[in-house]
């Protein structure tokens, strides 16, 4: 599925890591609302509404997250995948 305004997602904070359960479960959900360039990369600009941190539901959290578009390179040599589409 594409990702575009509108679009539910599930951002984690590790690429290599997506557990929903358990202390490895670490991202955030919520609606993409656009779309930024920062530091010459496309960024999703995502109004999250639920964040979990180490599988614990997280009641401080920032209201808009900026996670560079998925197949964005790094300057590791891979490219970045970290945000999914939720049904």
């Amino acid at each position: 599925m594409t990702i575009q305004i509108g679009t539910r997602v599930r951002s984690f904070d590790f690429a290599n890591k997506r557990s929903l359960e358990g202390d490895q479960a670490c991202y955030a959900e919520g609606e993409v609302v656009g779309f930024e360039i920062f530091h010459g990369s496309t960024r999703y600009v995502i109004e999250v509404d639920r964040c979990i941190f180490a599988g614990e539901e997280v009641i401080d959290y920032p209201v808009t997250i900026y996670p560079p578009v998925n197949g964005t390179p790094t300057w590791m040599g891979s490219v970045t995948n970290s945000v999914e589409a939720v049904c």
